[in-house]
């Protein structure tokens, strides 16, 4: 079924393609300015800037096509399109804002223009069209620091943050009204299928993983800090680290002796350590702490340093450095590869720098790797680090001639080896960078799980609309109305459905239509039945020494067979018999314009075949040349016991005498109707007591039996069985003769139709 386009269809597609065009040049010119030289790099942005213009404009022309206050919006956007290079600082923001103004209070109608099927394909090459706006936001990133952006910049940008903004909410108004009338019913089910049952249960299934495998990692960086904590503890305590694990400490002011032999761990105070003392020392007078042990970043080296006396003549401190060694234990007792780095290293490259006076402490904190395991062979999966938990300790420095205290990150990561073997162990402790992530990707996964319930609910709403529109013209059309309709605007099997639907309820009212005019036809063909039967003889004559009977059964409602009985005088009777040419209306009516002429002929004295001459002559004249009649007419005189005939064209009749002779009357002519002014014979038999003269018509002889061909002659009751039921039956008076002919031919074509009318005059003379 044609369907007729919207008006501006053609027009708001090419201004999609315009705009899909433009930003595929975007695209192109933003991959060529990677790596591009200064001079090519500037070409490139202006490039860019222009089809960024193009591509919107194509943009606000399609939104333009349906909307109020044409003229009004053009002068918002004109507007902006002056502000935005003109003015120096906020042009460009106020650009973006008329633009959002303009964006927002569209209805986005124009996407209805289109068809479904583009319509989808849009929501497909708009998702495509948002990832190469965003893509291309780079484009002017690499001015020079201080350079200001020209007016075709700006336009570009104002271009740019428009586009963006309208691709998102075309994105949004497809997604919302989106059905997908052009998929086929199976496609449909299978997206249902996909967006209700696959979807979510990856989605939810995504997410244990996250959650199992962050939860690890969570507990083993909680692992992680107990332990640094111990450690502090220990040293705390006056427990000595050197060795286990540490492998390289100082004691100051001067080494002290140990209980254990770690002078080989022993090395000399670094020189920045009076200084740490005596900002300690400062530090202790006003918060009146006199010892402590804490982790310190010193000289780009992480120190865990514990200090006894602090602001008094006998200030003592061990320290142990926190490098590799340490390290490396820690990750071996928690199966995971550690790494130390500051805040920074979250956002940025790790490293952090003190600004002080002391050369010796602005150094930048470079970060510490160690693994239990040696990596050497996997250095892909350490180069790509798989955090694996994440937790922070505090630490000081020297900052600006005072003490900072401040957080360094310690990170956890692991390989596919890591986790194969450990990934069942740990408490399922998340910490709150797991769990802020966690938050962010669980709020994603809600999002795509809604698109798809609504998806789902949207076609499953497709599928009861159909079934209640056919459900509905069902009923209607049960309840007798014909001139329902039902509108689906689906381009799948329930459109296919509603289209064949109405073609049945047209072809109802048709053969509504039809039934009414064949009840017309039928009941005016009973009545030319009823016509036709009185046309013909309805009692037998009574004759002096003569019995004289006929019947007549036409093959359909009415038929072109035709017998009388004519009375002329007490003594005189005219018997007639004719079989015309083809079934139905057309040949009856030329049986009674043969009954009319021969009633309009015997009332002339004439012979018997001037009669059917002068009949013959009247047939030519009234009827097409290819109608015809074959017909036999006599005359029976009772008196003198004589039978005159004129055969023309038809059967012959057949006259059995008393001594079982048989004899035909044949003489005559042509059949009637074919031309006019013939000579037709007659004849005169004498009928002595016992004879019978059978008159019929080929309906008789040619009736065909059940299962055989009607071309087979072998197969039809045919003459001598005619002759047969004569000779049997010839003791019968003649409306027994008559009924055993009728009988036998009846049980010959038992369980076939009737295919010829059957006509049978029967006259005997009694004994």
């Amino acid at each position: 079924m044609n369907k007729i386009k919207p008006p501006h269809s053609t027009a708001a597609w090419r201004c999609i393609w315009i705009n899909l065009l433009m930003l595929g040049m975007v695209a192109l010119f933003s991959i060529l300015k990677l790596g591009a030289a200064e001079q090519t790099a500037s070409i490139t942005r202006i490039l860019t800037s222009v089809f960024l213009l193009i591509g919107w404009i194509a943009a606000v022309r399609f939104l333009l096509l349906d909307t109020w206050g044409r003229i009004f919006w053009l002068l918002i956007l004109m507007g902006a399109l002056v502000v935005t290079p003109l003015v120096e600082t906020a042009g460009t923001v106020l650009g973006l804002m008329m633009s959002a103004f303009f964006l927002f209070t569209r209805l986005y109608n124009p996407w209805r223009m289109v068809s479904p099927r583009r319509r989808a394909a849009g929501f497909g090459l708009g998702i495509l069209a948002l990832v190469v706006l965003l893509g291309s936001t780079g484009v002017w990133s690499t001015e020079a620091e201080g350079q200001t952006l020209n007016g075709l910049d700006k336009l570009g940008i104002w271009s740019l943050g428009s586009l963006i903004g309208f691709w998102f909410l075309s994105l949004f108004h497809l997604a919302v009204r989106m059905r997908l009338h052009f998929l086929r019913l199976r496609a449909k089910l299978a997206v249902s299928a996909f967006m209700i049952g696959f979807v979510p249960l990856v989605l939810v299934v995504v997410l244990g993983l996250l959650i199992f495998y962050s939860g690890l990692g969570g507990s083993r960086s909680v692992r992680a800090s107990n332990i640094l904590n111990s450690w502090q503890t220990l040293a705390a305590g006056g427990n000595d680290l050197a060795g286990a694990p540490f492998d390289t400490t100082f004691s100051w002011p001067e080494a002290r002796p140990v209980l254990t032999d770690t002078t080989q761990y022993q090395i000399p105070a670094p020189k920045w350590v009076p200084r740490l003392s005596a900002l300690l020392a400062a530090n202790a007078e006003a918060s009146a702490s006199v010892d402590t042990t804490e982790f310190f970043l010193m000289d780009d080296q992480i120190w865990l340093m514990r200090w006894q006396n602090v602001g008094k003549q006998n200030t003592l401190t061990t320290a142990w450095l926190l490098n590799n060694r340490p390290l490396e234990h820690l990750s071996g007792l928690i199966k995971a590869g550690v790494e130390v780095t500051a805040v920074s290293a979250l956002f940025g490259d790790g490293v952090i720098s003190f600004d002080n006076d002391n050369t010796s402490d602005d150094a930048p904190f470079s970060g510490i790797k160690a693994c239990y395991r040696d990596i050497s062979g996997d250095s892909s999966y350490w180069n790509y680090w798989r955090t694996f938990g994440v937790s922070v300790f505090p630490a000081i420095r020297i900052f600006e001639d005072d003490l900072d205290s401040f957080n360094l990150i310690l990170n956890l990561a692991v390989g596919w080896a890591d986790l194969r073997t450990e990934f069942l162990e740990g408490d399922n402790n998340l910490n709150v960078v797991a769990v802020v992530m966690l938050s962010i990707v669980a709020f994603l996964f809600l999002t795509i799980e809604i698109f798809a319930l609504f998806f789902g609910v949207r076609i499953t709403e497709g599928f009861v609309t159909a079934v209640h529109s056919l459900h509905k013209g069902t009923r209607a059309l049960a309840q007798g109305d014909l001139d329902t309709h039902i509108e689906i605007p689906n381009e799948d099997e329930f459109g296919d459905l509603a289209d064949s639907f109405n073609e049945m309820t047209v072809a109802i009212r048709q053969g509504r239509d039809d039934a009414l005019a064949k009840e017309a036809l039928t009941q005016e063909l009973a009545t030319a039945r009823e016509i036709q039967e009185r046309l013909l003889p309805n009692t037998e004559p009574a004759l002096k020494g003569f019995e004289v009977t006929g019947a007549s059964i036409p093959s359909r409602e009415v038929g072109g067979d035709y017998f009388d009985f004519i009375i002329q005088d007490n003594d005189c009777i005219g018997i007639a018999i004719g079989d015309v040419s083809g079934k139905g209306m057309p040949a009856a009516l030329l049986m009674s314009n043969l009954q009319a002429s021969l009633h309009g002929q015997v009332i002339h004295p004439s012979s018997v075949s001037e009669v059917v001459g002068l009949v013959n002559n009247l047939i030519v004249a009234s009827t097409d040349p290819h109608m015809f009649a074959t017909f036999f007419y006599g005359l029976l005189d009772t008196a003198a016991g004589t039978f005159t005939s004129t055969n023309a064209g038809h059967n012959p009749p057949l006259i059995l005498r008393a001594d079982g002779s048989l004899e035909e009357l044949k003489a005559g002519g042509l059949l009637l109707g074919m031309l006019d002014g013939q000579d037709y014979k007659q004849e005169t038999v004498s009928l002595d007591p016992g004879d019978v003269v059978v008159l019929y018509t080929d309906g008789i002889t040619e009736a065909v039996g059940p299962g055989i061909d009607e071309d087979n002659v072998e197969a039809m009751f045919g003459e001598e069985a005619l002759e047969e039921i004569v000779r049997s039956s010839s003791h019968l008076p003649a409306v027994g003769i008559k009924e055993a002919i009728l009988d036998a031919v009846s049980r010959h074509t038992e369980g076939v139709a009737q295919s010829d009318d059957i006509t049978l005059v029967v006259i005997r003379r009694q004994g």
